[in-house]
């Protein structure tokens, strides 16, 4: 429910209740409260424990500000789930915006957290640059916090590292760009393949694999006529032939490639459903039992290695964490906050702290008790610079020359 669909309801059950609908609150008021509340939840001193479990992640939007977002998850609530991890499982217990991350920021920040909430057990990230090196210079002071990286991001680098030294699949790619501009306007359009991601583009392999085997068995059902009646009217034979033919080169390598994919979604399950334990590297490896290919193989080696090295102070009947995916879901959910700011930072992102966390009357009632307007305002002057949304409308505003024109040419008009 939007901000102003929320103060329309308020008013609806005021009259409900015999008022006059002039007591709800308003959006911009409904917003403060929680912005409020998001600002009471990661700075309060009450949640030291000594058994957290930390999952990192950057939130990267518009401009060059950069905010490293901390969900929490005490060992003892990750034993008792039945499930996987959701926002509600987790405690949102960082939301700090900067203009420059490096691991010694990083580092900072772990640390400042660690004497706010107590010394975590584990991390658990994608181990990008910044990320990994902060991580480490935390464990220098804290030897006994263990480091594990996300699993979909573990395999993911792999299998682009797998893909990227086969000279083929560069190729590939090549001719799904020219193909993409051969269907784009033609009857052949629905056969068009993917556009490339450019974020995170290692981490979307399986759509371009995927169009592949899927182009190869309509090329092959055309060539034999085994189509029905819909598809022999739209399926030109000629047309199909000159503009798929060309993935005949490439029948061993997608058989390939999807072997690979589907290998690394099989591994991606296992951790999901288990965490990572004592055992998971041995479950890793029984999956290479039914491969053909040896680059199948090989990402089960490789991921399994180092799986085994992460495991290794992981108790026997122990599971911990092993995928970040509730975080950049919270992640995603703010993206889509900050929207109509122009995807840049903004105060809204305090509202991820909100998000995550089950709101009681008790809950509210002291956090805005606590957390003043005042205290809002002066988080957002400390941690936050004007965004892109604020400096495009500075620098980008209205001349004086288009203003004497658009005065001139309203003074023309005639008034009807």
């Amino acid at each position: 429910m939007s901000l102003r669909a929320a103060s329309r309801a308020c008013s609806i059950v005021d009259k409900c209740k015999g008022g006059h609908g002039l007591d709800g609150p308003s959006q911009s008021s409904i917003q403060n409260h929680i912005l409020r509340l998001g600002l009471y939840l990661i700075e309060r001193t009450d949640q030291v424990r000594n058994d957290w479990i930390w999952l990192l992640d950057h939130t990267i939007n518009a401009g060059s500000t950069k905010c490293l977002i901390v969900m929490a998850i005490s060992r003892e609530d990750f034993r008792c789930l039945i499930g996987p991890m959701t926002h509600r499982d987790l405690t949102v217990i960082a939301v700090m915006p900067v203009e420059t991350s490096t691991g010694e920021i990083v580092d900072g920040q772990l640390e400042r957290l660690s004497q706010q909430y107590g010394t975590p057990i584990a991390t658990l990230s994608d181990r990008g640059s910044d990320l990994k090196k902060g991580v480490e210079l935390f464990q220098q002071r804290h030897p006994e916090v263990a480091s594990f990286f996300d699993i979909v991001h573990l395999v993911s680098r792999v299998i682009k590292s797998i893909f990227e030294s086969d000279p083929k699949w560069e190729a590939y790619r090549k001719g799904c760009c020219r193909c993409a501009n051969f269907l784009r306007q033609s009857v052949l359009a629905h056969l068009k393949p993917p556009t490339p991601k450019t974020k995170a583009r290692y981490m979307n392999f399986d759509r371009e694999v995927r169009w592949a085997v899927r182009a190869i068995s309509i090329l092959d059902r055309v060539r034999t006529g085994q189509l029905n009646e819909q598809q022999r009217g739209r399926l030109d034979q000629r047309m199909v032939e000159k503009r798929l033919g060309w993935l005949d080169e490439y029948r061993q390598s997608a058989s390939q490639w999807m072997e690979v994919i589907l290998t690394g979604q099989a591994i991606n399950a296992v951790v999901r459903r288990t965490g990572y334990m004592a055992t998971t590297a041995s479950d890793i490896r029984r999956l290479s039992d039914d491969l053909q290919h040896e680059s199948s193989r090989l990402l089960v080696q490789k991921v399994a290695d180092m799986v085994q090295e992460m495991g290794q102070g992981i108790v026997a009947g122990e599971a911990m964490p092993g995928s970040t995916e509730v975080l950049e879901s919270l992640i995603g959910k703010g993206k889509r906050l900050l929207h109509h700011s122009g995807n840049s930072v903004t105060r809204q992102i305090l509202s991820l702290a909100a998000a995550t966390t089950e709101v009681t009357i008790d809950l509210v009632q002291t956090a805005l008790s606590t957390c003043r307007m005042k205290h809002l305002a002066a988080w957002k002057w400390e941690q936050l610079k004007p965004g892109v949304h604020t400096a495009r409308k500075e620098d980008l505003g209205i001349s004086s020359e288009e203003l004497n024109l658009r005065n001139r040419i309203a003074a023309a008009t005639p008034n009807f």
